[in-house]
């Protein structure tokens, strides 16, 4: 087994169960990839993990006492990762990377099916010992992997997209509440579906009345959209990518409910309803993951000010606004910025109903702050 060193006093973060270890905190470092055992200035050990020195990160923690990155321990993390997950019925994220003690290693289940995401080298090396027991754990009929993500093509890995185990339906059934979404796996974003909306689109349908408008910006398949339907709302679903929308209006079709589709860029789609639309009671802004570096916050910011001020010139008098981010750096008091900014442009009194983060399957771990991703802002119109 390699044998890496760190600095003096670079081992606090380890011992607090940090995963990842960069390159110049080591004072001793292997020449080659492999697993490795990590220890402190003073020779104490500290952590297993795999060294590869064409990470971005060094050295990805596997375990914080002595043994073998090997099938067994995956097994263990697996059967561990499912049992917290054993109340949520058939569609959950099984495996949260690093909040799983897994980095770099996403696992979504679908019914039978598996839709895998490898983000990093350590991962990636580490393939032969995980994949066999994530099959002995979760028995799927079929897996898919979906590791075409930036963070792959960061650490120098070629994408990989396709079946790698068992059977696989081309188009997924993905049930959420009696909803039912047929979604092409070739064509789907990231893992095929958010499922990290499912408890803000319980509480959003929660709080509709028949006969109020909806308007669901960023929309991908309609999540929201479809639920305001089948409250009796107006919806008007906002998207970019045609074949979700398609993914849309199939499964409207397939519920016998009435959804609006526009295609287009969002802030443009604002900009022009925002001269000709009824007033919505509801606006949903879910946009993509905008900023990855802490030097492209302030031109995230910028474009957010400017979408919620489109948003809030479409509001209706004590309607809601959601705003998400899932972004590590667009953080909740980002959105508070950039909301205030946007109704002290529009002369808006707001008032925060409530702040979500990620459902209970997408785990937040304490010692790991990027493992929390999902915020949205809850605002209300609150005129005096």
């Amino acid at each position: 087994m390699l044998k890496a060193v760190l600095k003096p006093g670079k081992e606090k973060k380890v011992r607090n169960y940090y995963p990842g270890v960069f390159a110049d905190e080591l004072s001793e470092a292997p020449v080659m990839a492999g697993v490795a055992e990590l220890y402190d200035a003073e020779g104490q050990y500290a952590a297993t993990g795999y060294f590869d020195p064409k990470s971005r990160v060094a050295l990805r923690i596997y375990r914080w006492e002595r043994g073998n990155l090997d099938r067994a321990l995956f097994r263990k993390r697996f059967e561990v990762a499912q049992s917290k997950r054993a109340h949520l019925g058939r569609f959950y994220r099984l495996v949260h990377a690093e909040a799983d003690g897994l980095p770099g290693l996403v696992v979504d289940r679908f019914g039978e099916t598996l839709v895998v995401q490898v983000r990093n080298r350590a991962m990636e090396a580490l393939r032969e010992f995980w994949l066999p027991a994530l099959l002995e754990v979760a028995q799927p009929g079929g897996v898919y992997e979906r590791s075409d993500v930036e963070a792959r093509r960061q650490e120098g890995l070629p994408e990989k997209v396709g079946v790698i185990h068992g059977n696989v339906p081309e188009v997924l059934e993905v049930e959420e509440d009696s909803l039912v979404f047929p979604i092409p796996l070739a064509l789907a974003q990231k893992t095929g579906f958010y499922l990290d909306q499912r408890d803000n689109r319980r509480l959003f349908e929660s709080r509709l009345r028949a006969g109020e408008r909806v308007l669901d910006v960023y929309s991908y398949v309609g999540g929201f959209a479809l639920r305001a339907a089948r409250a009796g709302a107006y919806a008007l679903a906002v998207d970019k990518d045609l074949d979700a929308l398609a993914v849309l209006d199939n499964a409207a079709r397939r519920h016998r409910l009435s959804v609006d589709i526009r295609a287009g860029d969002a802030l443009e789609v604002l900009k022009d309803l925002s001269t000709k639309a009824q007033p919505f009671h509801h606006v949903l802004l879910d946009p993509p993951t905008l900023v990855k570096k802490p030097d492209e916050l302030p031109r995230v910011k910028r474009l957010l000010v400017e979408l919620v001020n489109h948003a809030l010139e479409l509001l209706a008098p004590r309607g809601y606004l959601w705003l998400s981010s899932c972004a590590y750096y667009l953080g909740v008091e980002e959105l508070l910025e950039v909301t205030r900014r946007a109704a002290a442009d529009q002369r808006r009194r707001l008032r925060v109903e409530r702040v979500t983060y990620q459902p209970s399957d997408h785990p937040w771990s304490l010692h790991v702050p990027e493992s929390l991703y999902l915020k949205t802002l809850v605002v209300q119109d609150d005129p005096l």
